[in-house]
């Protein structure tokens, strides 16, 4: 029996002889087994008698290609917080004259002229109503190759925290970088950045304190727990870096070879006060902490519950920035004096 009779067969559907599929490892230029290629389609692995094929022949993009590329957060799936098909494009909510909340206080402005993604092959922002769909917005997979192992410590002297990391998670969790790899991604975004360690020690307030706010520079505004530099919201041309470029599924992409997040993944917000209220998840360079996305009874934080920083002064945990959904997702100013 011909191959695409074998393929007709496995697929219910007919295969002409110039015919392509597009899945996950179609992606990578060559398809290694029909098994792999469907692999991902619902998350159950398929198998067939179809031999391996070797078909050196051009990727098509199709529904099918673009749905492996997609994830749905658990934040948006229940109740709680923003829409998250409708979130707010921070594209104008960025801002070099003062603090607002809701808003990214930056002390550049914008560069149309840096790098960044093509904004006319985005399909999940609606740049008319002025925001995106989380849930339609394509990241990058994750590794099968081994990066370097993260890490990350923590010395408290009187004065400062001293922390030392390396920029590559802890928790061994990162895309499958290089992104050329996958034609899909970078005709959107062509990032060619590859993650590398750095030897990194910073030292912040031990005790900061509340002072008039300042903006945020571009690079590091802090560090997660998880050993990966944290930046702000804005890309290098002031856009909204999480909604308009690509970053692998699990929340981080490199600046050359500097990988770092623009929000926090959700998967740092694992560990909870007795009240529901997250912990921390990392340390920002004023020296406060910021803390995952719930606040007391387990409820999802939202912009509404946050002052213009993107914090709060809560009990006996004081002040601390808390992660969101919703744009600027981390910090919009420094609360405290940066070192």
């Amino acid at each position: 029996m011909g191959i695409y009779k074998q393929l007709y067969l496995f697929f219910g559907v007919l295969i002409a002889t110039t015919t392509t599929f597009s899945a996950c490892n179609f992606e990578k230029g060559t398809v290694q087994s029909v098994t792999e290629a469907v692999a991902n389609d619902d998350g159950l692995e398929k198998t067939s008698n179809v031999s391996s094929l070797e078909l050196n022949i051009p990727i098509p993009q199709s529904e099918f290609s673009i749905k492996v590329f997609t994830r749905t957060p658990q934040l948006c799936q229940d109740q709680q917080g923003p829409d998250c098909a409708r979130l707010t494009l921070g594209d104008d909510f960025f801002s070099t004259t003062e603090p607002k909340k809701g808003h990214l206080y930056s002390c550049n402005g914008k560069n149309p002229n840096a790098p960044g993604s093509r904004e006319g092959r985005i399909t999940w922002i609606d740049f008319t109503a002025g925001t995106w769909n989380i849930l339609e917005k394509l990241w990058l997979p994750e590794s099968d190759s081994r990066f370097d192992e993260g890490e990350y410590s923590e010395t408290v002297s009187t004065q400062e925290r001293r922390i030392i990391f390396n920029n590559m998670p802890v928790d061994k969790k990162i895309g499958d970088w290089p992104m050329t790899r996958y034609p899909t991604l970078t005709k959107i975004d062509g990032n060619p950045g590859v993650p590398l360690p750095q030897n990194n020690s910073v030292s912040y307030p031990l005790e900061p304190k509340e002072s008039n706010p300042t903006c945020l520079s571009l690079g590091p505004i802090g560090v997660t727990k998880n050993g990966v530099a944290l930046y702000h919201a804005a890309d290098a041309r002031g856009e909204d870096a999480l909604a308009r470029e690509i970053v692998d599924v699990f929340g981080g992409h490199p600046a050359r070879s500097y990988y770092h997040y623009h929000f926090i993944p959700e998967r740092l917000d694992n560990d909870f006060l007795t009240s529901g209220h997250s912990r921390i998840v990392g340390y920002i360079k004023d020296g406060f902490p910021i803390y995952g996305y719930r606040g007391e009874g387990g409820i999802e934080m939202t912009n509404d519950d946050l002052d213009i920083c993107h914090g709060h002064n809560h009990g006996l945990l004081g002040y601390h920035y808390h992660a969101t959904i919703e744009y600027p997702y981390t910090v919009g100013c420094y609360k405290g004096t940066p070192k």
